[in-house]
């Protein structure tokens, strides 16, 4: 009697529980986390390896809070880019150690990525770097604009992963304007689209499939920042991350990349569906952007209730446990790498006042560039106003802090008035106001650049175009001939069209006379180990002129 009773009961509560579930007007709720990173560069152990000492930043401390997120909710993890160029670190393993399993890539594979999208710093280490590194990755590469000939892609578009019974579409975008600082021996056969128009088309493509759909972009949400340049060059918007969260519907978060800014400011929350959440978590792993979204369901569908988006500090964090017995493995030989003597300098040496007056640092970078080259004439610019080599050993670590970049150095036959344009257009970089020389907010200090092999004067106290004057052959009175060609060394990025000034000089389309093997790094490397002595000895042949 009992037993009949009890089964009869549990039967009872059995079809009230089923008939909730199968009730459409039943909901639940559940979260999940999507965390981000976003501009790495190398930075994997709390190490820089530029001052050659510990900081409070990296991907190894940010790991220990993505281990917080997933110990206690349901997580999806994306990456925005520009994770495998940067440091010593990264170049020692993209160029030196070519056999070890990438560090940043195994870095990312214990992390369990679950999509990375493709930066123009991966793209800027060529073929062989990008793609020994994406065969090795557990997660899939992803660049929707990255199209082919034949309209496929090079890089996979998109990719769609589940947690429980949840659909997520993840499509990567890579920033446009690659061919404006990047050769196109570096990504042969690709066409690098609009943003927008390639986000247009996959969105349909994946809309239909998923439950949440997320855009994980190499591009900042600032589309005026760049704009001008790849104006000149007749590109695509560089950051055009939100003109795509503006114009294309149906994503509900966008990740953003390459600017390196921060967004949100603060803690931001929208119930809005028809405009996306935007996030960018700066630089270098500083910050892990993090987006909680909150879904509601019933029997029948699934739909977002609430999203919310902030980023966190993770300086005061220790780094995994994981990742820092990847340091025992790949940290000490970047040491030993970076500790190399090339020379001795026989003065202190300092960047401070490169960007102006003449220093040696820079000049150092134009005789190197003279050296190695033919070139009539060099163009170099002060890429870090921090450098301080004292008297003593220089070693392979201040050529790092002196010159960060990958660049290789390319000669371009221009003409004299295209050397003057040239130089007016960088001379943007400053103006006068209130009774002082101001630099201008929207032109990056690289962007200054310096000559020898001339030497010439910058006007202040004369409108922007007319600024440079004197302009003469270095140790001579002639003057530069307008009308002449000379062959003037410059870095693949300012040759690439980088910064704008080729195409403001209307030396786009010149010829490139030369290209080096070797980066510029090495070639400044080879450059101290055989003149041996670096002293501060400067030319002075320019010089800024200011009201008075």
């Amino acid at each position: 009697m009992y037993k009949k009773l009890f089964i009869v009961v549990i039967l009872i509560l059995w079809g009230l529980l089923l008939a909730e579930e199968t009730d459409p007007t039943t909901t639940k709720l559940d979260t999940l986390y999507i965390l981000q990173t976003t501009d790495i560069h190398g930075n994997l152990f709390d190490y820089d390896y530029f001052l050659d000492e510990p900081v409070n930043r990296g991907l190894a401390k940010i790991h220990t809070r993505i281990k917080e997120y997933r110990n206690k909710c349901k997580t999806v993890l994306v990456d925005c880019g520009d994770m495998i160029q940067g440091t010593p670190l990264t170049y020692y393993y993209n160029r030196i150690d070519t056999v070890s399993a990438h560090p940043m890539i195994r870095a990312m594979n214990i992390m369990k990525y679950d999509a990375f999208t493709v930066g123009n710093h991966e793209i800027e280490q060529g073929p062989d770097v990008y793609n020994r590194c994406r065969k090795q990755s557990d997660f899939p590469w992803l660049s929707a604009n990255s199209v082919l000939e034949n309209d496929s892609t090079y890089f996979q578009p998109f990719t769609i992963i589940e947690r429980d019974s949840l659909k997520i579409g993840i499509l990567g975008l890579t920033t446009p304007a690659i061919p404006m600082w990047l050769d196109d021996s570096l990504y042969p056969g690709i066409i690098w689209q609009d943003m927008i128009e390639s986000a247009s088309k996959y969105v349909k493509i994946l809309k239909p499939q998923v439950d949440i759909l997320i855009g994980v972009f190499h591009s900042g949400f600032d589309e005026t920042d760049g704009a001008e340049k790849t104006k000149l060059m007749g590109l695509a918007t560089d950051n055009a991350s939100g003109i795509v969260a503006a114009q294309v519907s149906g994503f509900d978060l966008i990740f953003g990349g390459h600017s390196h800014n921060e967004l949100p400011k603060i803690k931001s929350t929208s119930n809005d569906d028809n405009f996306p959440l935007q996030i960018i978590s700066g630089s270098w792993g500083r910050k892990l952007g993090v987006a909680e979204i909150v879904i509601e369901s019933n029997a029948d569908s699934c739909w977002i209730n609430q999203k919310t988006a902030w980023l966190e500090e993770v300086k005061d964090l220790q780094p995994s446990t994981e990742l820092t017995d990847l340091q025992s493995i790949y940290h000490q030989p970047v040491l030993d790498y970076i500790h190399k003597e090339i020379g001795t300098s026989k003065d202190t040496l300092s960047s401070a006042n490169s960007r102006l007056q003449d220093t040696a640092l820079v000049q150092l970078i134009n005789d190197a560039q003279l050296d190695y080259t033919d070139a009539d004439i060099s163009f170099a610019a002060c890429f870090n106003t921090n450098v301080n080599i004292e008297p003593g050993p220089i070693q392979v670590k201040d050529i790092y802090k002196l010159y960060p970049y990958e660049n290789y150095l390319y000669v371009v036959s221009m003409t004299g008035q295209q050397i003057k344009d040239f130089l007016e257009y960088s001379s943007r970089y400053y103006f006068w106001e209130d009774g002082k020389l101001q630099t201008n907010p929207n032109i990056k200090g690289y962007n200054f650049d310096i000559a020898e092999g001339i030497s010439y004067t910058i006007d202040y106290t004369q409108e922007n175009g007319s600024r440079i004057g004197n302009l003469l052959l270095n140790n001579s009175d002639n003057p530069l001939n307008m009308e002449r060609e000379y062959k003037v060394a410059m870095n693949s990025y300012r040759a690439s069209g980088g910064g704008g000034h080729l195409p403001a000089a209307g030396a786009q389309e010149n010829e490139i006379l030369f290209k080096s093997n070797l980066e510029m790094r090495n070639i400044l490397a080879e450059y101290i180990k055989k003149i041996k002595i670096v002293e501060n000895i400067i030319d002075n042949n320019w010089e800024i002129i200011v009201p008075q």
